[in-house]
């Protein structure tokens, strides 16, 4: 990769780092290390129109649509990522401020990506800071309950047990935000608990046949 061509399409053409992971075939992080080791200083997303809402969704759509007539692929795309190279870009899409030798402890990468997805949605991480999430990673990365349901849902792609974050006390009835009140459940029993108090909760499971 011709590093100085880089340098002198950002400086000199006004090319993004977008446009330029296109036109070499890269990923935008790359070309945002090789700016900046050649002493670049990244200015051009300050000089781009700030978008509304409404037009990054229309955006989003319509890169949809090109990904899926195949009128253009993800640059990835039938490339085998080395472990290092995984995680590495897992690090630069987090909220978080982690080293990527934290990263490294895990050694089942596509259980630490599937908690990551977990915690996705705002109303999921909302009062998550990087010390948080660090604990609900250690915490459940280890868990009994999720390593059996991910196990199994791994095995049998079955939707009904497919690992689902839940309030043990629904934030409706005033359960908290904080990690001692997260568990994982099925999606099934998920979507039947609801809001229900956890302690209801429980006496149903223990008599389920009667209200079957």
């Amino acid at each position: 990769m011709n590093e100085n061509k880089i340098v002198e399409m950002y400086k000199n053409d006004r090319y993004t780092l977008r446009h330029l992971s296109e036109v070499f075939k890269t990923d935008h992080h790359k070309i945002k290390r090789i700016l900046l080791k050649n002493g670049v200083k990244i200015t051009r997303r300050n000089t781009l129109k700030k978008f509304t809402q409404e037009h990054k969704n229309k955006i989003s759509a319509t890169r949809k649509k090109l990904y899926q007539s195949g009128k253009i692929t993800a640059w990835s795309k039938g490339k085998k990522m080395s472990r290092d190279h995984i995680l590495k870009n897992m690090k630069a899409h987090l909220k978080y401020d982690v080293s990527l030798d934290w990263l490294k402890q895990f050694e089942d990468i596509e259980k630490l990506k599937y908690l990551n997805r977990s915690i996705a949605r705002e109303r999921d991480y909302r009062g998550f800071n990087t010390e948080i999430y660090k604990k609900f990673i250690e915490k459940f990365y280890a868990d009994e309950k999720f390593n059996h349901l991910f196990s199994e849902y791994k095995k049998t792609s079955d939707k009904w047990i497919k690992p689902s974050l839940d309030h043990i006390e629904a934030k409706a009835n005033g359960g908290s935000l904080l990690l001692d009140n997260l568990q994982f459940i099925s999606w099934l029993e998920n979507r039947a608990k609801v809001n229900i108090p956890q302690v209801e909760w429980e006496k149903i499971k223990r008599n389920i046949k009667y209200y079957l």
